[in-house]
């Protein structure tokens, strides 16, 4: 895969409402706290890690993140494709105006691709499209956006995505016995009890070229779906390992070369175990440095293949990674201690969604002030 630049982002999360003080706080290795919302099937409290409350409509909101990350690159969009990837959507805006009409009306459900067709025309993009493939949502939209410049179809690409606090997805994985009744998020962890959903708005540039303030080199990807069952992956792992050699096969790299695994560590049962069995696949007892970014996060859903992305390159420009203070009753050997990385370390960042949709993308970081990566 020819190398593509991720030349600006921007991040609002539960960490800062910006990319350089969300990665300063997820330094500081203090997790947010969430918010509680009652599980309506058990009346029982769960978390919400929630972004910064501004008061912002949703299409005000991507307003700002969009400006943040084009910086002065506002004019001549027309080489520029704009890829929406997220799994809400506009439905948290839906699910407020059928509260507010005391019903719904199908009339007000608006087609999937209308956000992104009105950011196109306010923005002047080239053309828009959305992508809904679960947790690997935004991993795949960085995928397509840097084939579809490879190929010569567009110039630049900018992958948008987000994540809105949505009830449907708070009470469904709620129903599902997905989130964590504890409130503690423990990924890989003996007795984990499930995950944290969070909220996020992430955006990034691609292009052929660094630009001013490159954040990384997308080097190589690979996405597959598991179809070996209706909801998850093999357990076996057989699958995630699959997509991340074919990932690594893309970049020409191997295994050994990579400094720093990203993890998906959702803290669901089936979930981490098969990731856990695919890691000792590809590596079997000599990983690499493991990394973990949900618990500061939250899970993202269709946004984390950017958000977790984006924080964690920026992290790697400022300092080192946090540890997990349950490192020796990991079922990974996972960090206790603080991680110091170099900031063009090699990654492999893995994103294993709901449905069997699994994504690993090789990235470099580049360092920080310098004009283009090693």
């Amino acid at each position: 895969m020819t190398p593509i630049y991720l030349q600006r982002a921007a991040l609002h999360c539960a960490l800062g409402d910006n990319l350089h003080s969300a990665a300063r706080a997820l330094q500081a290795g203090q997790p947010p706290l969430g918010e509680a919302f009652v599980l309506h099937e058990v009346h029982e409290p769960r978390s919400y890690l929630y972004a910064a409350k501004t008061g912002e409509s949703l299409i005000e909101r991507l307003d700002r993140l969009l400006g943040e990350t084009l910086g002065t690159q506002l004019q001549g969009l027309d080489d520029c494709l704009l890829i929406v990837a997220s799994t809400s959507l506009d439905i948290s805006e839906l699910e407020a105006l059928t509260s507010q009409q005391q019903g719904f009306n199908p009339e007000d459900a608006p087609p999937l691709d209308r956000l992104a067709a009105e950011l196109r025309q306010r923005w002047g993009f080239a053309a828009a499209f959305t992508l809904n493939t679960a947790c690997t949502s935004a991993a795949n939209g960085l995928l397509y956006g840097a084939r579809l410049i490879t190929a010569g179809q567009y110039a630049r690409a900018l992958v948008l995505s987000f994540e809105t606090p949505s009830a449907i997805a708070m009470q469904g994985f709620g129903t599902l016995l997905l989130t964590s009744p504890s409130g503690q998020y423990r990924p890989f962890h003996p007795e984990r009890d499930g995950l944290l959903l969070g909220e996020a708005y992430a955006a990034v540039l691609l292009g052929r070229e660094p630009g001013d303030a490159p954040l990384a080199r997308l080097l190589g990807g690979f996405s597959a779906c598991d179809t070996s069952s209706l909801t998850t992956t093999r357990e076996d792992g057989s699958h995630i390992h699959w997509v991340m050699q074919q990932a690594l096969n893309s970049a020409g790299c191997s295994a050994e070369q990579i400094d720093l695994v990203k993890l998906h560590g959702t803290a669901t049962s089936a979930n981490d175990e098969a990731e856990s069995n695919g890691m000792r696949l590809l590596y079997g007892k000599q990983m690499p440095a493991l990394s973990l970014l949900k618990p500061w996060l939250g899970h993202t859903l269709g946004a984390c293949g950017l958000s977790e992305s984006l924080l964690l390159l920026k992290a790697l420009q400022n300092g080192p990674l946090p540890g997990v203070n349950y490192a020796g009753e990991a079922m990974l050997p996972l960090s206790a201690e603080a991680q110091a990385l170099a900031a063009d370390s090699l990654l492999l960042a893995n994103f294993f969604g709901f449905g069997g949709n699994n994504a690993s993308l090789i990235l470099q970081g580049c360092v920080q002030g310098e004009s283009a990566c090693r």
